[in-house]
This record gives structure tokens, C-alpha cells and sequence, in this order.
């Protein structure tokens, strides 16, 4: 596919995403952050074995979220709850420990996400050598983490995590109810402790936070509406200050709880949403697969140094099944967009009825307290996103800035990188006597290097230069049969328009 790069055509916006993203803008009175929260992000055998690729040997879960990223990239802060560990195939979702191939925190760090909550029950089973193993793997990747410490002195330190973007200083805690705290252990989960409350969030007030972020682990499995036990919880929390409360572990989507309140004299809310459902899911049950993302928009007054929630909303999505090749396949939907056929999705029938159904459910209630709010795409503007994050070396959400529309993003998605390139390095393709298919599956006007760190099913890939483009191939078959099978991997793997061409003699036929 051919990455046209006009400039021009970056303020060739919808209007509702033009709306969407440019209403809130930092200016001279005031910083804006926007912050997306969803639930859990477990991944399960299902999924786990619809990710792994034969060919290769490898599991890739990037396509999970192919129709989701653009929406989650629009955020600075992107939270939600791994309730996995990372670990060998050796032991892959055995019980307790739940681990996975660490390739799922790559998918999720390119979809968005940069910080995971594991104050929850697999956590519970971590011994302190796994337990820094992950931790080291999250910090490189560059993925924060709260809810478990080495120890108590690295609770003390770590505890809260304090984020600062736009010149906002975001505190969030993740505890896990029901679980007593024991701070003699190592590593340490961080069970509720309700005398610790206050001095917690004392302390991040201390340490110079304007705003505060509590996510949960509690609540009873499959169960629709918060118990008192949560309902009290969520009393002691803003009766101590917290700004926010999210929960997670029920599985499905519970209610949320909107107050508005002046804030000096400046309008705000204070919301609590005690489930937000499965975000990643691959149960039978509709209401299961059914979920959302809260998004909040926090704005500090220069001046006054106020820090309040200026908007807030919410997302519906849907982790659907289809059918890809004869393997099924699990992603998340935006559901407004597949149902106003923006998005075509694979989707049968069935799946789209199940979607809206149990939306349905989740916008009953959550609709009378809080907005539902809709992000405008396209097959486009998704597979624009997708064939970006194969080539830029972060997310979108790392860049400066993000906007959606129908244009193509590589320019504005690589910054500075062009400037900083001296050299344009052409690469001749290997020459070979006979007939040798490969797969193309990208083709630019320069010549970047992917990032084959993260894009580990792109290692060993070519280019040649050809009318104008470089061309990236992959892949080195005689047998065509073979070929075709490798190009629907690549094509699995976000590379909508890979196709297999020929070389004969070192010269495409």
C-alpha cells in the first residue's frame, strides 16, 4: 500500500473529530489532560491460542486491538488492569499464576496503554524473582505499574504513582479488597487497609498532587450492581480526597455514580465507576464481552492552581469474535462505529445482535450520569493507524500530537525522526537465480527502519527501491503455497494490503 504524504490534507478533518479532539486544548489560563480508564485486560485460553502463529512460532496480539488503538491513542494517561503475569511457555495460564508470552504487554504499550494496575489475585501468587522479572520488562518497555512493591519501604516510595503531563500531577492508587495486608511479605500486593486511607492520600498531596485516582479490585464476580461493601468504600475514598474511583474484577459493567460539586468556586464532579467491565474478553456470554472506556478531561487553572474534572464521558465497546481463515479471532469494537457501519468489521450477525444488545444494557446505565461519547473512523483511518505503529518506534499518544481524520498520520506520527535521519539507506534486494516469492506489505517515499524490537513477525525484512517508493518485502519461499501462507500471517498481523510477488533472477517479474 502506497503512504501518500500530503500535508494538506491534516486539517481534512470530520467535524465531530475536529470537536472531539481540539475542545480541549492547553491555553494561557488553563492545562488540560485527557485520561482513558478501562477494566480488566486478562487474557484467557481462548485468546491466548487465537493468538499464536504456527509459521512463525510465535504468539502476536496486536490484532486484539486493531480497532480500538486510534481511540485509546487519543489519551495522555492510558490505565487498565493486567491481572496477568509474563512468563515462559512452559507455563502459560496455569493456574494462580496466569502467566502469558510477554509480546501481550508489546501489544498493549502500542495500543495505548501506560499504566497497568496488579493489585489483584494473580499478583497474589508471584514469587519476588517473577515479580521483578515483570516489572524490569514493564520499565523497559516503558509501561508503569501500581499495586504490588518489592516491600513495604518500596510501597512508601512507589506509593502513589505520580504521573505529571500538561503541567498536571495525576496521583493514582490500585488496592485490592478482601485480601488482608500483610506488610511483612515481598513482593507486597497492596490489600485495603482502610486506616491507611487517609494517610495515603495524604501523602500524594504532600508530594504535590493536584488530582487523585483511586482503581479498585473489588466487588463480586458476574454480580451487575456494586454491593454496600462498595458503596461504603467509595464514601471513605472521597471523604479522604480522591477525585476518581474505578473498579475492576467483576467482569462485568456496573454502575457508575456522578456528583457535581464546586470546587472553588469552579465547577467539577466527583464519579465513581464500580465495574468497567472486561475490556479484553473471550467468553461466551455477551454481557461478559461487553465493557467500556471512561474518559476524563482534568483541567488545572494556572493561576489558582485548581485542578477539577472538566468533562467526562464514556465508550462503549464490545470484544467480538469472528472468523479469520478458519481461526477465530477476538478483537475490541467501538460500538458506535460498527453500528453506524463506519467500521466493517468481520463480524457475523449473530455477534453484531450480541454487541448491541449488551450495550444496550451498559448505556442504560451509564447514559443518565455521565455523556456517551463517539470518536468518528473509518476502515481507513484504522488501517492508517495500524500500518504507523509498524513503522514508528512508540505510540501515538507519545507524540506530540494526535488527531484523528481521514488523513494519512506518518508525517505528523514520526516528528522529528526525518530530520534527524543524515542518510537515506537503500537496500538491494538478495540475488538469486530462479524463483523466489516474497510478501510486500508496505511501501513509503523514504526509506524508515522498522522497529523490529516490538514487531518481532517483521525481523528479516527487505526494500527496494522502485517508480519513486521503497518497498518493504518480507519472507524468501520457492513454493508459492508456502508463501501465501506466511503472507496471511502478515496480513493477520495488521497488514491489510500485504500481497506475494515474485523475483526471477534477482528482478521482479
Amino acid at each position: 500500500m502506497r503512504l501518500k504524504i500530503w500535508l494538506t490534507s491534516f486539517i481534512l478533518l470530520t467535524s465531530a473529530s475536529l470537536h472531539a479532539q481540539l475542545q480541549y486544548l492547553d491555553n494561557d489560563t488553563s492545562n488540560f489532560l485527557k485520561i482513558m480508564l478501562v477494566g480488566d485486560l486478562s487474557i484467557d485460553d481462548k485468546i491466548l491460542e487465537a493468538s499464536y502463529l504456527p509459521s512463525r512460532k510465535v504468539y502476536d496480539f496486536h490484532y486484539i486491538f486493531h480497532y480500538i488503538r486510534p481511540v485509546l491513542n487519543l489519551a495522555d494517561i492510558v490505565v487498565g488492569n493486567l491481572d496477568n503475569s509474563f512468563g515462559t511457555d512452559e507455563d502459560f495460564l496455569e493456574s494462580g499464576m496466569k502467566t502469558i508470552p510477554s509480546s501481550y504487554g508489546e501489544a498493549l504499550k502500542y495500543a495505548g496503554f501506560n499504566l497497568l494496575t496488579n493489585a489483584n489475585r494473580s499478583a497474589l501468587h508471584q514469587e519476588l524473582n517473577d515479580w521483578k522479572a515483570n516489572k524490569a520488562y514493564l520499565d523497559t518497555i516503558g509501561v508503569w505499574q501500581i499495586g504490588s512493591f518489592e516491600n513495604e519501604k518500596d510501597r512508601f516510595q512507589r506509593n502513589p504513582l505520580i504521573v505529571e503531563k500538561h503541567g498536571i500531577k495525576v496521583a493514582f492508587f490500585n488496592y485490592i479488597d478482601g485480601i488482608p495486608y500483610y506488610p511483612e511479605l515481598s513482593p507486597l500486593v497492596n490489600g485495603l487497609k482502610e486506616e491507611l486511607i487517609e494517610r495515603d492520600f495524604q501523602l500524594a498531596k504532600n508530594r504535590g498532587a493536584d488530582f487523585i485516582i483511586v482503581y479498585m479490585n473489588w466487588g463480586d464476580e458476574l454480580e451487575s450492581s456494586p454491593n454496600k461493601r462498595q458503596q461504603n468504600l467509595a464514601k471513605v475514598f472521597f471523604q479522604s480526597g480522591a477525585n476518581i474511583v474505578v473498579g475492576s474484577n467483576p467482569h462485568v459493567v456496573q454502575d457508575v455514580e456522578h456528583n457535581d460539586e464546586m470546587i472553588n468556586g469552579y465547577p467539577s464532579s466527583s464519579i465513581v465507576a464500580y465495574s468497567l467491565g472486561d475490556f479484553v474478553s473471550d467468553k461466551d456470554s455477551p454481557l461478559q464481552n461487553s465493557a467500556c472506556i471512561l474518559e476524563l478531561i482534568i483541567e488545572k487553572h494556572k493561576e489558582s492552581g485548581v485542578t477539577f474534572v472538566k468533562d467526562v464521558g464514556y465508550i462503549p465497546t464490545f470484544s467480538g469474535m469472528y472468523d479469520n481463515g478458519g481461526q477465530a479471532k477476538y478483537a475490541i469494537m467501538p460500538v458506535s462505529q460498527v453500528e453506524k457501519n463506519n467500521l466493517t468489521p468481520p463480524l457475523s450477525t449473530t455477534e453484531k445482535q450480541w454487541m448491541s444488545g449488551a450495550s444496550e444494557l451498559v448505556r442504560r446505565k451509564f447514559s443518565g450520569e455521565i455523556k456517551e461519547v463517539e470518536y468518528e473512523l473509518s476502515d481507513a483511518i484504522i488501517d492508517d493507524v495500524a500500518e504507523v505503529l509498524t513503522v514508528t518506534k512508540r505510540p501515538l499518544n507519545e507524540s506530540k500530537e494526535f488527531i484523528l481524520g481521514t488523513s494519512n498520520h506518518l508525517l505528523l506520527a514520526l516528528g522529528g525522526f526525518l530530520e534527524e535521519e543524515e542518510e537515506e539507506i537503500i537496500s538491494a534486494p538478495v540475488i538469486e537465480e530462479g524463483i523466489i516469492y516474497k510478501i510486500q506489505f508496505l511501501s513509503l517515499r523514504r526509506e524508515i527502519p522498522i522497529d523490529t524490537q516490538y514487531y518481532k513477525h517483521l525481523k528479516g525484512y527487505e526494500t527496494y527501491f522502485e517508480d519513486d517508493y521503497f518497498h518493504y518485502v518480507i519472507g524468501h519461499f520457492k513454493d508459492l503455497k508456502q508463501a501465501n501462507s506466511f503472507c496471511l500471517d502478515v496480513k493477520r498481523n495488521g497488514h491489510k494490503y500485504a500481497y506475494v510477488i515474485a523475483f526471477e533472477n534477482g528482478i521482479k517479474k
